[in-house]
């Protein structure tokens, strides 16, 4: 039996064949999974809904339009593909008096019909379509910039109308001219993608290391901190070790040990910056430390976006699939040019901070590290663990939500007999 090709598709709603549900073409070579709404005059079929970055090479959008009874309707007119960049930094809801919180960038358009004259190579996939389609379909290739930031989904509240971050459309319409960038709605088809970043392959990874200490201004002696991981690049769902280093020289002693992983965002259009824990704890191990002692103590932290759900402002990686649980922080962001000045949209970062609280009035003493959190690669270890971990951790989360639903059900009021007979 021949392999089998999964295939998106989906049309306007400008439709003359009346409606349909998903629908499915079996040949003996192929295997073509429908993916779309009611049937139309224009069809937009791609191979795959998730493109990767790694080692500077973004993967090419190639697809094919399906124009059926162009040469009736597609007189004198013009069909463009186009790759949409949607960044909203507020809610809809709070659109009034004519503000908008979304930008909308077309950062990549080509000519479909009239077929250009020189046109690209095409895969095995868009030959396929073409000779199963006939002389309606046309292919077409989009590219991403180097800068093109990665897809990124901002956690809300619940029941917002549309989701914050960023995330790509691929659109279909059809144009009266060459400069006509929007079209009709009615006339005009697009389709949900995402774009995301590996990690390069590195073996040689350094140790990152950050130290602080603190003085006082009537007492001799320092404080001293440091943390240490064991490398620079961790994958979701990997335990972090944090190696945490106390030498206390100074008459103060440590009370209490917190660290936490932090995760920041920079909304680069409107200049904006926060943070979100996304893991913590705290402990007394080892404390108090007195004057002239030393502590070193290893914390093991599993930051994970089913742990810290309910977050708002957490950045999520853009899911798909409604069926599939695709739910990820978000991964650092990673310059492919090398310079992180390029780096565009929502830029997420990770760093570790660990924070000792000093007895009587020396405060406290912080340090910040910052490290790299990306998604395993398809197929490895890494990956088959993370998905292995997800569904643990929302089996947990499904029996605490059924106990506390359960605790809050009762009555906070008991009833019961009083001076009633004992005898049956």
């Amino acid at each position: 039996m021949a392999p089998s090709m999964k295939i998106f598709k989906k049309s306007s709603p400008n439709g003359i064949l009346g409606s349909s549900h998903d629908t499915s073409f079996v040949t003996e070579t192929e295997d073509l999974i429908g993916f779309g709404i009611a049937l139309g005059r224009l069809y937009l079929f791609l191979g795959k809904r998730e493109y990767v970055s790694c080692d500077g090479v973004i993967e090419d959008i190639k697809g094919v339009a399906n124009l059926p009874e162009f040469k009736d309707f597609l007189k004198g007119k013009f069909v463009f593909a186009s790759l949409i960049c949607n960044f909203r930094h507020g809610r809809e809801e709070d659109e009034v008096m004519g503000v908008s919180f979304q930008k909308e960038l077309v950062v990549d358009r080509i000519q479909v019909y009239p077929p250009p004259d020189k046109s690209e190579e095409k895969d095995k996939l868009q030959s396929k379509l073409i000779q199963k389609l006939g002389d309606s379909a046309f292919p077409f290739v989009l590219n991403f910039p180097k800068t093109a930031p990665n897809s990124v989904l901002i956690k809300g509240e619940e029941g917002d109308a549309s989701n914050m971050g960023v995330s790509y459309d691929v659109k279909l319409h059809v144009a009266d001219n060459s400069e006509d960038f929007k079209g009709v709605k009615k006339a005009s088809v697009a389709m949900g993608i995402r774009k995301v970043q590996w990690s390069p392959i590195n073996d040689k990874q350094r140790s990152p290391t950050a130290t602080a200490d603190k003085g006082f201004l009537c007492s001799k002696g320092k404080i001293v901190l440091e943390c240490t991981l064991d490398r620079e690049i961790f994958y979701h769902g990997e335990e972090i070790p944090v190696h945490v280093s106390v030498h206390n020289n100074s008459k103060k002693s440590v009370k209490t040990i917190r660290c936490s992983i932090n995760q920041h965002c920079e909304l680069t259009m409107v200049g904006a910056q926060y943070s979100c824990k996304v893991a913590r704890l705290e402990t007394k191990d080892g404390c108090p430390l007195g004057p002239g002692a030393s502590l070193n103590r290893t914390f093991t932290m599993k930051p994970l976006a089913q742990m810290c759900a309910h977050e708002r402002g957490l950045a999520l990686d853009a899911a798909l699939s409604k069926v599939r649980d695709e739910t990820n922080l978000a991964s650092s962001s990673i310059a492919e040019t090398g310079d992180s000045n390029d780096l565009l949209g929502v830029i997420v970062s990770y760093s570790v901070k660990v924070k000792i609280i000093l007895s009587g009035m020396g405060g406290d003493l912080e340090v910040d590290l910052p490290f790299k959190l990306t998604m395993p690669r398809p197929d490895s270890e890494e990956a088959d663990k993370l998905e292995e971990l997800k569904k643990v951790t929302n089996e947990e989360n499904i029996r605490t939500n059924k106990r506390r639903m359960k605790f809050q059900a009762q009555d906070s009021v008991l009833v019961d007999t009083f001076g009633g007979s004992q005898e049956e």
